[in-house]
């Protein structure tokens, strides 16, 4: 037969080791003993309840506390007779006058006792804390010195300089409350069967299960006490608080070699609504530093810089009313733009407001995977690809080497991922640096189908560059503690003149320095135009590094030599200083490519 598991709450340090004595000689309890009084020991077993306890004993007002707040069941260590006499006995070799305080379970006995054997003793009857203040108040006034009470009355007494004798409960009471606590639990143990044998089936494949009451407390949980997981119970208050709102969520989060999935659900019963959250683990395919791989909830939103950038008028009005329509649809997408045109950003808001907002959000970066990893997105059974019902962003596949993007291709075709999940790709249109982009954006647009979505450089969109400014400053003017009212008009016709060959990225990095060193309510043109020019300055000494990768590496090589040189205004010295080769090695390069040997 099954051991009892027993929360004991013991009010007073006596009586805990009292029961861990009792426990070691019984082989039918498992018990765990600890220590507070009152409310004390009513949040101590409200934090423990859920750890799989069959029934909690406490003892006179503490028990009465526990029960009115967990959904165990409460056995209660009274406080016999022979424990009320036992005391009298003792204080009546105490030459002053005496009263016996308590809670009515303890003076309930007191008065059958006094009536009895014909006792002359005063008995305060109290329900609560102060209420025993004011009870032994009363006694003092009526000549007593000295009390026989439990903790709440000697807590009370030593602030009234009153002396104390607490009525301890005996063995026979503990081992009598242990016997009637095994009794509750037998005549319930079909329901204790049928809920171990559920709980044993719900857990038998690495998951584990939390339920929350209707106030948010952990009402129950799979996990065994000794194998509580901090991590992952500070995880799950994380989301708590919208799980308790919103049913049918799920959220996925690394810790360390591990990925978390949380699920939650609602659950009824008797008209009360409690929360159900369940808890699945893999091993994580990368390390939590990997930076071309990451996880994003829903719920993990937090105000994008330029999350008012697709609401303006005109052009991007459009773009912000496609981004509204192609999320209501599982088709791929396929997001066009330059650089710092706001491509991942689209990619949230398609996400955020589809049909798998409720499930993570993949996000695979093809210039930060490397080929090892690669394959292994594509082989691992953990893998994100192989999630159902989730959105997947792969970003800039244009980065993929030829043999990397014909992987991604097939797998395409015959995993049936579209099917799945929810797929956005994106690629960067004003950079040679992605041979491949031409490839992937022919397959993406024709052969897969996808829905394009093709968002301007911010050189067209001129007549928004002030609204967006806006945006932006408000935002700023919070984070920095600012109080800039706007751009001189001077100004912004310089900003609404620039090219933004870096497009929103660029504008956004401005925007903050000019913020910092501005310290007038209006940003001037004088801070406007020396930034302004400090942009044009850098681009002008950076020559673009625009090399076609598709050609041979010998025709790389003299793409690299002319760049050098140019920068070096002619000089072959000085270039082949800075390259690492000889002048003779240059000379032998430049001539065979102009013989065209």
């Amino acid at each position: 037969m099954r051991k009892i598991r027993i929360l004991v709450i013991a009010p007073y340090e006596g009586l805990a080791d009292a029961v861990s004595a009792i426990a070691q000689e019984r082989q039918d309890v498992d018990i765990t003993v600890e220590v507070g009084d009152l409310d004390a020991g009513k949040r101590i077993a409200m934090s423990l309840a859920h750890n799989n306890y069959d029934v909690i004993l406490s003892r006179g007002g503490t028990a009465k506390l526990i029960r009115s707040a967990v959904d165990l069941p409460v056995a209660e260590i009274s406080i016999s007779g022979y424990d009320i006499l036992r005391t009298i006995k003792l204080a009546q070799n105490y030459s002053g006058k005496f009263a016996i305080a308590g809670f009515s379970s303890i003076t309930e006995n007191a008065h059958m006792i006094c009536d009895l054997l014909q006792y002359d003793i005063d008995i305060f009857t109290f329900a609560s804390e102060e209420d025993a203040y004011r009870s032994l108040q009363a006694a003092k006034k009526n000549g007593c010195t000295l009390v026989l009470c439990d903790i709440t009355g000697i807590n009370a007494a030593k602030r009234l300089n009153l002396n104390s004798i607490l009525i301890t409960s005996g063995t026979e009471s503990i081992h009598s409350a242990i016997d009637n606590a095994i009794e509750l639990i037998h005549s319930a143990e079909h329901v204790y069967r049928q809920k171990d044998l559920f709980q044993a089936l719900l857990t038998s494949d690495d998951r584990e299960f939390l339920i929350y009451d209707p106030a948010g407390f952990l009402w129950f949980s799979s996990f065994p006490q000794e194998d509580q997981n901090n991590s992952l119970m500070n995880l799950v208050q994380t989301y708590l608080k919208a799980f308790l709102k919103v049913p049918n969520q799920s959220i996925e989060r690394q810790i360390r070699d591990k990925i978390y999935t949380l699920s939650n659900r609602h659950l009824y019963y008797a008209g009360q609504k409690y929360t159900g959250i369940t808890i699945k683990q893999k091993e994580a395919i990368f390390s939590e530093e990997n930076l071309g791989f990451n996880i994003y909830n829903k719920l993990d939103q937090t105000p994008n810089d330029f999350m008012d950038s697709y609401s303006s008028s005109n052009n991007m009005g459009t773009i912000s009313f496609t981004i509204d329509e192609y999320s209501k649809s599982r088709l791929p997408v396929l997001i066009l733009g330059e650089s710092g045109t706001g491509k991942d950003k689209a990619a949230s808001l398609l996400y955020e407001n589809g049909p798998f907002c409720h499930a993570p959000f993949y996000t695979i970066d093809c210039e930060l995977i490397n080929e090892r990893k690669w394959n292994t997105l594509l082989s691992s059974e953990n893998s994100p690809l192989n999630t159902l019902h989730t959105t997947i962003y792969i970003k800039n596949p244009g980065a993929l080497s030829e043999e990397q993007a014909n992987k991604l291709f097939a797998y395409l075709d015959n995993a049936g991922l579209a099917n799945r999940n929810r797929l956005i790709f994106s690629l960067v249109l004003n950079t040679r640096q992605y041979p491949n982009t031409k490839t992937c954006r022919t397959y993406l647009e024709n052969h897969f189908s996808c829905l394009t979505l093709k968002l301007p450089p911010l050189r067209e969109r001129k007549e928004e560059i002030p609204s967006i400014v806006a945006l932006y400053l408000h935002r700023l003017n919070v984070h920095l503690g600012r109080q800039i009212i706007g751009v001189e008009s001077e100004a912004m016709e310089l900003m609404t003149n620039f090219s933004w060959p870096q497009n929103l990225n660029q504008l956004r990095h401005i925007l903050r320095e000019l913020a910092v060193i501005t310290q007038t309510p209006y940003i001037s043109y004088q801070n406007v135009k020396y930034m302004l020019d400090q942009e044009l300055n850098l681009s002008a000494t950076q020559v673009p590094i625009n090399l076609d990768l598709s050609q041979t590496m010998e025709e790389i090589n003299y793409q690299i030599i002319q760049m050098v040189l140019k920068e070096e205004n002619g000089s072959k010295e000085k270039t082949s200083r800075r390259l690492g080769i000889s002048r003779s090695t240059l000379w032998r390069i430049l001539k065979n490519r102009q013989t065209g040997n």
